[in-house]
């Protein structure tokens, strides 16, 4: 069934205006359409979709979204020549592709706003798992950004299952992992491995590997074997041989110079640890799906990590100063003047480097929050002299301070906390923090 603008049809007695058409799939069209005042997009499927597929997509609408970063099913349509179709939550004018930003055409504001999105992303996925489900499609096209902030749509849900049940649904080459490709036989089971938790983490592990570097981490000089990269090649390269371009032990794929320009520039400047869960998961996780492929939650403290360790040069270069590093980082990658003297907030086990704009947020005073983008605090420059800098505290509670000389101080709940070197602060009972200067 096709519609055209200005059609309508009803569902419960509801009578839904046809707007336009948003777009034209393979799997379906979907539609701009209002429903008593209010415009949504409604997605109907050019072909007759099977029973466990309306029941799976009934079931997820029923039970709700996973997190506000899904652009969920709200409602499940059906005609009465067989079609059917789902409402969802329009997407914001203020989002673009995760595609246009692979290409060029969009960029985030900054490499903090970049891991946000990446933190988020993983965070999501993290909801997703943890309510039984698995994506089981993840790929470029699933994802929408905000460049302004860092916040994150995931789209196409439709086909979002209880983990290791199958909807005839693989994924997408390139994306997808290497035991789906091949068509690895499940080791419970004895029938064909089919998309899960472990393969969402393989393929949730490429569409970070292609935010931060801009390239696929299975693409390398393999290529060069190829006249041209069809079916056959592609099954080579990420199913049946899938060598990592940074394989530690393998060197035969890397990135080709002049050709992946972009990998070669931005995976060096990776903090180790980020390389070492890459590593993790595209190396040892392709002979151990189970146990060696980088978790959500390790993903989430490792990005978190790099976040915070972020300094920005006077030239506008961002890059980590390396304090998990051999050695740190002296000089600006970008302008090579030597790194500016920094203050640091040790708590914890954890360090954030603070420069204005920097932010503290729920999850470091909180070990056991998930609020990984919930700001309480943020890094401010006095009005009157730009030289002093605090941290402006957004509590529902005051905290205490003390100076090396152990004069203690009562911060308001809605305060700033002067950033001085010996500074101990008590956000909460358990959460105690000193500043640091780097001398």
């Amino acid at each position: 069934m096709k519609f055209a603008k200005n059609d309508r049809f009803t569902y419960n007695g509801i009578t839904v205006n046809v707007l336009d058409i948003l777009g034209d799939g393979g799997q379906g069209e979907v539609y701009l359409v209002e429903e008593n005042g209010q415009k949504y997009a409604f997605k109907i499927y050019k072909d007759e979709v099977s029973s466990d597929f309306r029941y799976n997509l009934k079931n997820n609408i029923q039970k709700g979204s996973p997190s506000a970063n899904f652009l969920w099913p709200k409602e499940f349509i059906e005609f009465t020549d067989g079609d059917c179709g789902y409402m969802m939550d329009l997407r914001g004018k203020e989002y673009v592709s995760f595609v246009s930003y692979l290409t060029g055409k969009n960029r985030f504001k900054s490499k903090r706003l970049l891991l946000n999105w990446c933190i988020e992303l993983v965070k999501s996925f993290k909801d997703l798992h943890e309510r039984g489900y698995s994506y089981q499609d993840l790929n470029d096209g699933s994802f929408f950004l905000n460049p302004d902030n860092g916040k994150i749509l995931i789209c196409d849900n439709d086909n979002v299952t209880a983990d290791k049940r199958s909807l005839g649904v693989l994924g997408k080459m390139r994306y997808m992992a290497p035991e789906i490709v091949r068509g690895d036989k499940d080791r419970i089971t004895g029938e064909r491995q089919m998309p899960d938790v472990h393969s969402d983490r393989f393929s949730l592990a490429v569409i970070l590997f292609l935010a931060l570097c801009l390239g696929n981490p299975f693409e390398g000089e393999k290529l060069k074997d190829y006249v041209i990269v069809d079916e056959k090649a592609e099954y080579e390269m990420f199913g049946s041989n899938p060598i990592y371009i940074y394989n530690e032990q393998d060197s035969s794929n890397r990135p080709i110079r002049g050709y992946h320009t972009a990998v070669l520039k931005r995976y060096p400047a990776l903090p180790s640890y980020i390389k070492a869960a890459f590593q993790k998961t595209f190396v040892d996780g392709l002979k151990d799906r189970e146990n060696s492929r980088t978790t959500e939650l390790e993903w989430i403290r490792l990005l978190c990590r790099y976040r915070d360790e972020l300094i920005t040069c006077e030239c506008g270069h961002e890059y980590i100063y390396g304090f998990y590093e051999k050695k740190p980082n002296a000089k600006c990658p970008g302008c090579h003047k030597p790194t500016r003297a920094f203050c640091t907030l040790i708590i914890g086990k954890g360090k954030v480097l603070l420069e204005p704009g920097k932010y503290l947020y729920r999850s470091h005073i909180d070990k056991y929050s998930g609020d990984y983008n919930e700001p309480i605090g943020k890094v401010i420059t006095n009005k009157n002299n730009p030289s002093l800098w605090g941290i402006k505290i957004k509590l529902e509670h005051p905290i205490l301070v003390k100076d090396r000389s152990g004069h203690e101080k009562e911060i308001a709940k809605d305060g700033v906390i002067p950033i001085i070197d010996g500074l101990k602060i008590r956000f909460e009972e358990k959460a105690i923090g000193e500043i640091l200067a780097n001398k």
